[in-house]
């Protein structure tokens, strides 16, 4: 999105006018946070009302539609009381993933520990775990190996917790973080973004093997060691 510095001082602008004082947060995330953006990327705001309510879904849908580009606005909305019970699972990443643009996150954050962070992880590996066996069994080769390459983003955001978790530094960008990265996952990370860019010629099995065995050798070290990986 070109411009897109301009349209969210504008976008916050047109948020205060609609909902003054209730706007309690407004914070940037995604790819434009980490400097990743393309032409086509999302534009993700976190943005907090206070009471939130159906009226003011429609409200800020609006305010999008007046800004333009809404299609490419995404992000997450929320009221303030939702988000003070929010899972504390994922506040730890929320927290490092988030930059204040109007407003302070952490007072509106529910307490969160390293233990909720580490079932958080826990959580996300079994999720890809789940779903690169169901689809490998129950559709076809062809489906699985073009739908590998389609993990990256959520792997990325696994070895990040994951990094966030043994080391203690949230790696806020793709480079950063890969500069840090274990060789085992390294090769992991190597291995989908491979199918992401070349999905007609990479080794399909050969690298499902290798993804696959590392989730089962995390999810093992997780489960028995809960201090340290």
């Amino acid at each position: 999105m070109r411009g897109f510095e301009q349209y969210i001082e504008g976008m916050i602008s047109d948020l205060y006018a609609a909902f003054g004082e209730r706007l309690c947060y407004v914070g940037l995330q995604g790819s434009y946070l980490r400097g990743e953006a393309h032409d086509g990327s999302d534009l993700d705001l976190m943005v907090v009302i206070d009471r939130l309510t159906t009226e003011d879904l429609m409200t800020y849908r609006a305010c999008l539609a007046n800004r333009g580009d809404a299609i490419l606005s995404c992000g997450f909305l929320c009221g303030r009381e939702a988000l003070a019970a929010w899972n504390p699972l994922e506040i730890l990443h929320v927290q490092h993933s988030t930059k204040d643009l109007y407003g302070v996150l952490a007072p509106l954050l529910p307490p969160a520990s390293m233990e909720d962070h580490r079932h958080y992880v826990q959580l996300s590996l079994c999720n890809l775990y789940h779903a690169l066996c169901h689809r490998y069994v129950h559709t076809s080769p062809e489906n699985s190996r073009e739908k590998l390459g389609e993990h990256e983003k959520e792997l990325f955001f696994l070895l990040q917790d994951l990094h966030y978790l043994r080391s203690g530094v949230f790696a806020a960008t793709r480079a950063a973080l890969y500069a840090e990265l274990l060789p085992a996952e390294r090769a992991v990370w190597d291995a989908v973004t491979t199918a992401k860019n070349s999905p007609d010629t990479y080794d399909f099995s050969g690298m499902f093997a290798l993804i696959l065995d590392w989730c089962q050798r995390i999810l093992r070290e997780l489960s028995e060691t809960k201090d340290r990986l």
